[in-house]
C-alpha cells in the first residue's frame, strides 16, 4: 500500500519516542471517536507499554509484534492483559450492575484519601524545615487544595442526593443521618485549611508567624485526614453493603427502566468526571484506575463523554508511570 499506510495520529507518541520506552511497540487502529480505541490506549498506557495510534475508518484493532488483533472490547481487553499481565484491565464483571455504585463510591474514597495524604505530607515536611516554602509554593498547593476540595464536595453532594435517600428505606435512618452529620462536621476543617493557605501565601517564609502558620495548617490536615479515613471506613461498613443489596433488589424489579446507580453516580460528579478527572485519577492506583476506568465506560451512556474523560486521562499518565499521585514528587503538586 506504500503512501496510503495510515500514519500515527499527531499529539500520540512518536515512533522516537514508543522506541525509548522498553519492550514491544503496540499498534493501535480506529477511529478518534471511537470510545474502545480510547479504552484500549489507556489500557496501554497504564501497563507502561509503548503505544502508536492509528486513525482509521474501520474496526479497532492491534498489531502486536506479528500478531494482529481484532474483535469486540472484551476480547482485546483479555489479549492484553494476556501480553501484560500488570495491572489488569479487566476489572469488572460485566454480566451483573450489582455492586458498581459501591465500587465507584470506595474508589473515590481512596482518591480522596491519597489526595489528603499528600497534602498532609507535604505541610509536615515544611514544619519539619525539610522543604524550602514560599509563595509560589504556597500557591501551588492552594491550586490542588482547591480541586481536592471540589472533587470532595462534589462527591458527598452525590451522596447526599443520590445514595442516602436510595438507602433509607431499607437501613436504619440513623446510619445515614450520621454520615449526613460527618460531611457537615468537616466542612469549618476544609475552610480553615483555606483561609491557612491564603494567609501563607500573604507572608514572608521568613516572618516570626510563619512557622505558627504552618503548623497550624499541617495539624488541620492531619484532623481532616483522621476524619476522611474514619468516615470512610463507617460508610464502607455500614452503608455500601447496604448500597450493593438494593443493586441487586432494583436489578430484579421487573419492567425497571431506569437507569443504574452507578449511572446516576456517574452522571452526579459532573466536574470530577470533566476537567477534574486527571486530578482525580492521580490519586488511584494502576489497578484502581483500570477499575474505574472500566466502570466509566460500562456506566457512561454519553459516549462523547466517555472520549473527552479518557482523553484528559492520557496526558496524566504519559507524564508519570505508574499514574499515581503517591509516586509523584511533592515538589510537582
Amino acid at each position: 500500500m506504500g503512501n496510503c499506510s495510515p500514519k500515527p495520529k499527531n499529539g500520540t507518541r512518536s515512533p522516537a519516542a514508543a522506541a525509548a520506552k522498553p519492550g514491544p511497540i503496540v499498534r493501535l487502529y480506529g477511529k478518534e471517536s471511537c470510545p474502545i480505541a480510547w479504552r484500549i490506549r489507556v489500557a496501554l498506557l497504564y501497563k507502561s507499554v509503548a503505544v502508536q495510534f492509528f486513525p482509521t475508518d474501520g474496526p479497532v484493532f492491534l498489531r502486536c509484534g506479528g500478531e494482529a488483533v481484532e474483535g469486540p472490547a472484551d476480547s482485546l481487553l483479555r489479549y492484553i492483559d494476556s501480553k501484560f499481565p500488570r495491572p489488569p484491565v479487566v476489572a469488572v464483571e460485566r454480566g451483573t450492575a450489582a455492586g458498581k455504585a459501591a465500587l465507584v463510591t470506595a474508589l473515590q474514597h481512596r482518591s480522596v484519601e491519597r489526595h489528603v495524604e499528600v497534602m498532609v505530607r507535604w505541610a509536615a515536611e515544611l514544619v519539619a524545615g525539610g522543604r524550602g516554602g514560599g509563595r509560589m509554593e504556597a500557591r501551588k498547593v492552594g491550586r490542588s487544595y482547591g480541586q481536592l476540595v471540589e472533587v470532595m464536595l462534589e462527591h458527598a453532594q452525590m451522596e447526599e442526593r443520590l445514595l442516602f435517600p436510595a438507602l433509607e428505606a431499607a437501613a436504619d435512618r440513623g446510619v445515614c443521618k450520621v454520615a449526613n452529620e460527618e460531611h457537615a462536621r468537616d466542612l469549618p476543617i476544609m475552610n480553615g485549611i483555606n483561609e491557612d493557605i491564603k494567609s501563607l501565601v500573604a507572608m514572608d517564609a521568613g516572618a516570626p508567624c510563619y512557622q505558627e502558620a504552618l503548623l497550624n495548617l499541617s495539624l488541620r490536615f492531619k484532623t481532616l485526614q483522621e476524619h476522611c479515613k474514619e468516615h470512610f471506613k463507617e460508610e464502607e461498613k455500614e452503608l455500601l453493603p447496604l448500597l450493593e443489596a438494593a443493586e441487586r433488589t432494583r436489578i430484579g424489579e421487573e419492567n425497571d427502566t431506569s437507569s443504574s446507580f452507578a449511572e446516576q453516580v456517574m452522571l452526579l460528579m459532573e466536574s470530577t468526571h470533566s476537567h477534574l478527572f486527571p486530578f482525580f485519577m492521580a490519586g488511584l492506583l494502576p489497578h484502581e484506575a483500570m477499575q474505574y476506568v472500566d466502570l466509566v465506560c460500562l456506566c457512561t451512556c454519553d459516549q462523547q463523554r466517555v472520549v473527552a474523560m479518557l482523553k484528559s486521562l492520557t496526558t496524566l499518565i504519559d507524564g508519570t508511570h505508574p499514574p499515581s499521585i503517591c509516586n509523584i514528587p511533592l515538589k510537582s503538586l
